[in-house]
Protein backbone atom coordinates (compact mmCIF):
# COMPACT_ATOMS: atom_id res chain seq x y z
CA UNK A 1 0.00 0.00 0.00
CA UNK A 2 1.47 3.48 -0.82
CA UNK A 3 2.01 5.95 1.66
CA UNK A 4 -1.14 8.25 2.49
CA UNK A 5 -1.99 11.34 0.75
CA UNK A 6 -3.46 14.55 1.26
CA UNK A 7 -4.58 16.90 -1.61
CA UNK A 8 -4.40 21.12 -1.30
CA UNK A 9 -6.59 23.05 -4.29
CA UNK A 10 -5.48 26.65 -4.13
CA UNK A 11 -8.40 28.58 -5.24
CA UNK A 12 -9.97 31.66 -6.53
CA UNK A 13 -13.18 33.01 -8.57
CA UNK A 14 -13.42 28.89 -10.27
CA UNK A 15 -16.08 27.54 -8.09
CA UNK A 16 -17.52 24.98 -11.54
CA UNK A 17 -13.97 23.90 -12.08
CA UNK A 18 -12.97 23.12 -8.04
CA UNK A 19 -16.10 21.78 -8.01
CA UNK A 20 -15.86 18.84 -10.92
CA UNK A 21 -12.44 18.41 -9.34
CA UNK A 22 -13.85 17.60 -5.74
CA UNK A 23 -15.89 15.41 -6.77
CA UNK A 24 -13.06 13.84 -8.53
CA UNK A 25 -11.60 13.44 -5.38
CA UNK A 26 -14.25 12.62 -3.17
CA UNK A 27 -15.00 9.03 -4.22
CA UNK A 28 -10.99 8.11 -3.75
CA UNK A 29 -10.96 9.07 -0.16
CA UNK A 30 -10.30 6.26 2.07
CA UNK A 31 -6.67 4.35 3.44
CA UNK A 32 -4.62 6.39 0.54
CA UNK A 33 -6.40 9.62 -0.12
CA UNK A 34 -6.97 11.03 3.51
CA UNK A 35 -7.84 14.51 3.04
CA UNK A 36 -9.05 17.04 0.45
CA UNK A 37 -7.75 21.00 1.75
CA UNK A 38 -9.37 23.56 -0.43
CA UNK A 39 -7.58 27.15 0.52
CA UNK A 40 -9.73 29.75 -0.81
CA UNK A 41 -8.28 33.28 -1.89
CA UNK A 42 -11.00 35.23 -1.53
CA UNK A 43 -13.61 34.27 -3.98
CA UNK A 44 -16.51 36.66 -4.69
CA UNK A 45 -18.11 34.06 -6.25
CA UNK A 46 -20.19 30.73 -4.85
CA UNK A 47 -17.33 29.07 -3.70
CA UNK A 48 -17.58 29.18 -0.52
CA UNK A 49 -21.21 28.33 -0.78
CA UNK A 50 -20.80 25.10 -3.22
CA UNK A 51 -17.66 24.27 -0.69
CA UNK A 52 -20.03 24.14 2.68
CA UNK A 53 -21.92 21.13 1.10
CA UNK A 54 -19.45 18.85 0.94
CA UNK A 55 -18.63 17.59 4.38
CA UNK A 56 -15.29 15.51 3.50
CA UNK A 57 -13.54 18.90 2.33
CA UNK A 58 -11.73 21.23 4.69
CA UNK A 59 -12.30 24.35 3.55
CA UNK A 60 -10.26 27.04 4.63
CA UNK A 61 -11.05 31.34 3.57
CA UNK A 62 -8.49 34.06 3.29
CA UNK A 63 -10.71 37.36 3.28
CA UNK A 64 -8.06 38.71 0.69
CA UNK A 65 -6.16 37.19 -2.23
CA UNK A 66 -2.54 35.73 -1.33
CA UNK A 67 -2.26 34.16 -4.64
CA UNK A 68 -1.22 30.56 -5.43
CA UNK A 69 2.01 30.18 -3.02
CA UNK A 70 0.96 31.36 0.21
CA UNK A 71 -2.32 29.42 -0.42
CA UNK A 72 -0.18 26.36 -0.80
CA UNK A 73 1.56 27.02 2.20
CA UNK A 74 -1.28 27.34 3.92
CA UNK A 75 -2.17 24.19 3.04
CA UNK A 76 0.65 22.20 3.35
CA UNK A 77 0.70 23.69 7.03
CA UNK A 78 -2.51 21.57 8.48
CA UNK A 79 -1.55 18.41 5.92
CA UNK A 80 -2.18 15.34 7.87
CA UNK A 81 -0.99 12.66 4.75
CA UNK A 82 2.75 11.29 4.13
CA UNK A 83 2.50 13.18 0.68
CA UNK A 84 0.71 16.11 -0.18
CA UNK A 85 -0.19 16.59 -3.50
CA UNK A 86 -0.96 20.39 -4.78
CA UNK A 87 -3.71 20.29 -7.72
CA UNK A 88 -4.94 23.61 -9.57
CA UNK A 89 -8.69 23.61 -9.57
CA UNK A 90 -8.45 24.06 -13.48
CA UNK A 91 -7.70 20.29 -13.70
CA UNK A 92 -9.33 17.03 -14.81
CA UNK A 93 -7.77 13.80 -13.02
CA UNK A 94 -7.56 10.52 -13.91
CA UNK A 95 -8.89 7.78 -10.86
CA UNK A 96 -5.33 6.38 -10.97
CA UNK A 97 -3.21 9.46 -10.81
CA UNK A 98 -2.63 9.75 -6.72
CA UNK A 99 -2.25 6.14 -6.35
CA UNK A 100 0.39 6.20 -9.28
CA UNK A 101 2.31 8.95 -7.87
CA UNK A 102 1.91 7.64 -4.21
CA UNK A 103 3.28 4.06 -5.17
CA UNK A 104 6.38 5.77 -7.15
CA UNK A 105 7.34 8.25 -4.26
CA UNK A 106 7.32 4.91 -1.83
CA UNK A 107 9.43 3.57 -4.67
CA UNK A 108 11.83 6.50 -5.06
CA UNK A 109 12.96 7.90 -1.71
CA UNK A 110 15.38 9.74 -3.73
CA UNK A 111 12.63 11.95 -5.35
CA UNK A 112 11.51 14.82 -2.83
CA UNK A 113 8.68 15.91 -5.57
CA UNK A 114 6.85 13.99 -8.50
CA UNK A 115 4.21 15.35 -11.03
CA UNK A 116 2.09 13.35 -13.64
CA UNK A 117 2.33 13.97 -17.18
CA UNK A 118 0.14 16.82 -17.77
CA UNK A 119 -1.99 17.22 -20.80
CA UNK A 120 -4.25 19.63 -22.41
CA UNK A 121 -8.04 18.75 -21.60
CA UNK A 122 -9.06 20.49 -25.26
CA UNK A 123 -7.14 18.03 -27.64
CA UNK A 124 -4.93 15.99 -25.14
CA UNK A 125 -1.97 17.29 -26.50
CA UNK A 126 1.19 17.36 -23.94
CA UNK A 127 1.21 20.30 -21.63
CA UNK A 128 3.85 20.13 -19.99
CA UNK A 129 5.49 16.56 -19.14
CA UNK A 130 8.41 19.08 -16.38
CA UNK A 131 9.78 22.58 -16.49
CA UNK A 132 13.17 23.31 -16.77
CA UNK A 133 15.52 26.70 -16.64
CA UNK A 134 18.93 26.94 -18.29
CA UNK A 135 21.49 29.05 -17.23
CA UNK A 136 19.91 31.94 -19.27
CA UNK A 137 17.18 31.32 -16.91
CA UNK A 138 14.84 30.49 -19.77
CA UNK A 139 11.96 28.42 -18.80
CA UNK A 140 10.87 25.57 -21.62
CA UNK A 141 7.93 22.66 -20.61
CA UNK A 142 8.94 19.20 -21.75
CA UNK A 143 6.51 18.14 -24.51
CA UNK A 144 7.92 14.60 -25.65
CA UNK A 145 9.26 11.57 -23.55
CA UNK A 146 10.91 8.76 -23.48
CA UNK A 147 8.09 6.02 -23.33
CA UNK A 148 10.79 3.57 -21.92
CA UNK A 149 11.30 5.38 -18.89
CA UNK A 150 9.54 5.41 -15.60
CA UNK A 151 10.67 8.53 -14.59
CA UNK A 152 12.26 12.12 -16.07
CA UNK A 153 14.14 14.18 -13.98
CA UNK A 154 13.49 18.03 -14.08
CA UNK A 155 14.03 21.40 -12.60
CA UNK A 156 10.10 22.42 -11.35
CA UNK A 157 6.89 21.25 -11.75
CA UNK A 158 4.26 23.91 -12.26
CA UNK A 159 -0.01 23.34 -11.80
CA UNK A 160 0.04 19.60 -9.84
CA UNK A 161 2.83 18.23 -8.17
CA UNK A 162 3.09 15.75 -5.08
CA UNK A 163 5.76 16.39 -2.38
CA UNK A 164 6.64 14.29 0.73
CA UNK A 165 5.31 16.11 4.26
CA UNK A 166 9.19 15.67 5.47
CA UNK A 167 10.33 17.93 3.43
CA UNK A 168 8.80 20.89 5.82
CA UNK A 169 11.44 19.62 8.19
CA UNK A 170 14.21 20.23 5.57
CA UNK A 171 13.91 24.24 5.05
CA UNK A 172 11.36 23.37 2.02
CA UNK A 173 8.50 25.55 1.86
CA UNK A 174 6.85 28.10 -0.43
CA UNK A 175 8.80 31.11 -0.54
CA UNK A 176 5.50 33.54 -0.89
CA UNK A 177 6.93 36.90 0.20
CA UNK A 178 9.38 36.50 -2.78
CA UNK A 179 7.33 34.66 -5.32
CA UNK A 180 3.85 34.95 -4.31
CA UNK A 181 2.72 33.50 -7.51
CA UNK A 182 5.28 33.47 -10.75
CA UNK A 183 8.21 31.60 -10.04
CA UNK A 184 7.08 30.07 -6.70
CA UNK A 185 7.24 26.61 -8.36
CA UNK A 186 10.87 27.06 -9.64
CA UNK A 187 11.90 28.82 -6.72
CA UNK A 188 10.51 25.42 -4.67
CA UNK A 189 12.09 23.06 -6.95
CA UNK A 190 15.61 24.79 -6.27
CA UNK A 191 14.85 24.25 -2.72
CA UNK A 192 13.69 20.33 -2.64
CA UNK A 193 17.24 19.89 -4.64
CA UNK A 194 19.20 21.92 -2.32
CA UNK A 195 17.71 19.63 0.06
CA UNK A 196 19.34 16.58 -1.50
CA UNK A 197 16.15 15.56 -3.11
CA UNK A 198 15.05 15.09 -6.81
CA UNK A 199 12.14 16.59 -8.85
CA UNK A 200 10.96 14.60 -11.53
CA UNK A 201 7.80 13.26 -13.58
CA UNK A 202 6.32 10.37 -13.29
CA UNK A 203 5.58 8.86 -16.36
CA UNK A 204 2.58 6.41 -15.15
CA UNK A 205 0.38 9.47 -14.11
CA UNK A 206 -1.51 11.71 -16.12
CA UNK A 207 -3.90 14.47 -15.81
CA UNK A 208 -5.71 16.94 -17.98
CA UNK A 209 -5.04 20.64 -17.48
CA UNK A 210 -8.24 22.52 -18.70
CA UNK A 211 -6.95 25.99 -19.51
CA UNK A 212 -4.64 26.52 -22.54
CA UNK A 213 -1.86 29.17 -22.17
CA UNK A 214 -0.17 30.22 -25.36
CA UNK A 215 1.74 33.56 -26.13
CA UNK A 216 4.75 35.39 -24.42
CA UNK A 217 2.04 36.61 -21.62
CA UNK A 218 -0.32 34.43 -19.82
CA UNK A 219 -3.05 35.78 -17.56
CA UNK A 220 -2.89 39.52 -18.20
CA UNK A 221 -4.48 41.21 -15.18
CA UNK A 222 -3.07 43.90 -12.96
CA UNK A 223 -1.89 41.22 -10.04
CA UNK A 224 -0.25 39.24 -12.77
CA UNK A 225 1.60 41.84 -14.34
CA UNK A 226 2.62 43.38 -11.27
CA UNK A 227 3.91 39.67 -9.82
CA UNK A 228 5.53 38.38 -12.90
CA UNK A 229 7.78 41.42 -13.78
CA UNK A 230 8.85 41.69 -9.92
CA UNK A 231 9.27 38.03 -9.17
CA UNK A 232 11.85 37.29 -12.08
CA UNK A 233 14.04 39.62 -11.14
CA UNK A 234 13.65 38.52 -7.34
CA UNK A 235 14.55 35.11 -8.71
CA UNK A 236 17.66 36.08 -10.39
CA UNK A 237 19.07 37.79 -7.12
CA UNK A 238 18.40 34.97 -5.34
CA UNK A 239 19.49 32.02 -7.28
CA UNK A 240 21.28 33.58 -10.36
CA UNK A 241 23.03 36.85 -8.95
CA UNK A 242 25.83 37.31 -11.54
CA UNK A 243 26.94 40.02 -14.18
CA UNK A 244 26.21 37.24 -17.29
CA UNK A 245 22.59 37.55 -16.07
CA UNK A 246 21.89 40.48 -15.64
CA UNK A 247 23.23 41.79 -18.64
CA UNK A 248 21.11 39.43 -20.79
CA UNK A 249 18.44 40.54 -18.75
CA UNK A 250 18.89 44.11 -19.07
CA UNK A 251 20.41 44.15 -22.91
CA UNK A 252 17.80 41.63 -23.93
CA UNK A 253 15.22 39.76 -21.52
CA UNK A 254 13.53 43.22 -20.70
CA UNK A 255 13.41 45.25 -23.77
CA UNK A 256 12.24 42.26 -25.75
CA UNK A 257 9.51 41.15 -23.35
CA UNK A 258 8.60 45.19 -22.71
CA UNK A 259 7.74 44.88 -26.66
CA UNK A 260 5.92 42.36 -26.23
CA UNK A 261 3.60 43.20 -23.89
CA UNK A 262 3.04 46.42 -25.71
CA UNK A 263 2.08 44.66 -28.69
CA UNK A 264 -0.13 42.62 -26.46
CA UNK A 265 -1.88 45.23 -24.98
CA UNK A 266 -2.04 47.59 -27.68
CA UNK A 267 -5.87 47.27 -28.02
CA UNK A 268 -6.68 46.75 -24.75
CA UNK A 269 -8.89 49.44 -22.74
CA UNK A 270 -6.44 49.26 -19.68
CA UNK A 271 -3.00 49.22 -21.58
CA UNK A 272 -1.56 52.48 -19.75
CA UNK A 273 -2.38 50.51 -16.18
CA UNK A 274 -0.92 47.20 -17.17
CA UNK A 275 2.28 49.13 -18.70
CA UNK A 276 2.52 51.13 -15.60
CA UNK A 277 2.22 48.04 -13.12
CA UNK A 278 4.80 46.45 -15.32
CA UNK A 279 7.35 49.26 -14.64
CA UNK A 280 6.64 49.23 -11.08
CA UNK A 281 7.01 45.50 -10.61
CA UNK A 282 10.53 45.81 -12.01
CA UNK A 283 11.11 48.77 -10.09
CA UNK A 284 9.98 46.98 -6.65
CA UNK A 285 12.30 43.86 -7.90
CA UNK A 286 15.17 45.88 -8.45
CA UNK A 287 14.95 47.63 -4.72
CA UNK A 288 13.40 44.70 -2.72
CA UNK A 289 15.51 43.30 0.01
CA UNK A 290 16.12 39.67 -0.64
CA UNK A 291 14.51 38.19 2.19
CA UNK A 292 12.76 34.99 2.77
CA UNK A 293 10.33 33.86 5.00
Amino acid sequence: MAGTVSVVIPTRNRSAMLIRLIKQLVPQLGSDLVEIIVVDNASSDDTQELVSTISQVTYIRNETNHLSARARQQGWDIATGEYVCFIDDDNIVEPSTLSSLAEFMDKHTEFGLASPIQRRWSDSHIWCAGGRINRFLMVSYDKHFDTSQEVVEVDFQPNVFMVRSSLRGKNVYFDWQRFPHNWSEASFGNLIRSAGFKVGTCLQATVYHDIDYSGYFTRINPTNIFDQAQSRIMFRKAYYNNLETWLLFVLVYLPISTVALILTTRKRDDKRKLMGLYLKGTICGFISPLHGT
